[in-house]
């Protein structure tokens, strides 16, 4: 975010139409006035993912993954599943960047990350890699709901 970001959160519709007037139409005018072009960009909030679903993935989903489930005969730790499963089920990002020498911007692609993830998405998440670990890695689950874990 730049030194002229604006940021606002609403949590009903009159508190919008008063905070649209006072603050975001005046501080628009004045940044136009300035020079500046602005960029809207609205959405609906999202709580980021809860420690209990963080807590539930790390302490079961992937814990009982990494006791029961092979590849190859092999065990793997839980870091390696989760490298696994974020290469699997989380959008990657295509970025362009310039690098030193080159002469053309040069594209990367970043695995996706699940720091950030909002509760649905993560909700998503942690579906997914129980589907998997459950029907193609044969792993029996004590837990399969995040949201009764304590």
């Amino acid at each position: 975010m730049n030194q002229y970001a604006l940021v606002v959160q609403w949590n009903d519709p009159q508190q919008a139409g008063l905070n649209l007037n006072k603050q975001v139409v005046p501080w628009c005018k004045a940044r136009m006035a300035e020079g500046h072009r602005i960029v809207a960009h609205f959405d609906i909030e999202e709580d980021a993912k809860t420690v209990q679903q963080n807590r539930f993935y790390w302490g079961v989903i992937l814990n009982q993954i990494s006791e029961q489930a092979r590849i190859g005969g092999q065990r793997y730790t839980v870091d390696a599943w989760h490298e696994l499963f974020k290469r699997q089920f989380l959008e990657r990002t295509k970025k362009r960047v310039y690098v030193a020498g080159k002469t053309r911007p040069v594209m990367t692609t970043t695995i996706g990350t699940t720091k950030g993830l909002g509760v649905r998405k993560m909700s998503a998440f942690i579906e997914k890699v129980i589907a998997f670990g459950a029907s193609d890695l044969g792993v029996q689950f004590s837990e399969t709901r995040w949201e009764d874990y304590r």
